[in-house]
């Protein structure tokens, strides 16, 4: 292995490849939720795009789940309104 491929060499942690699992399945929902919207767009149906868009905004299931397994709630820190 020469330098430059040893400097570029990634290194994972333990736990890294459920996390990288987990953003890439994130990534294929957030892609074909894209995708339905524009197809409303394209259709002309704005309103329900816009419903979708408002129905998606409030699934809870929505959060990533590296940010739920990170402990992350959705909730503002302490102090922060």
């Amino acid at each position: 292995m020469n330098r430059m491929t040893q400097e570029n060499e990634v290194r994972m942690l333990p736990g890294d490849s459920e996390a990288i699992r987990l953003l890439r399945r994130q990534r294929h929902d957030f892609i074909n939720h894209l995708q339905v919207v524009y197809t409303l767009l394209q259709l002309g149906r704005n309103e329900k795009a816009l419903a979708y868009i408002q129905k998606l905004a409030q699934d809870p299931d929505l959060i990533s789940d590296v940010l739920r397994e990170a402990g992350y709630t959705g909730k503002p820190p302490v102090g922060i309104p």
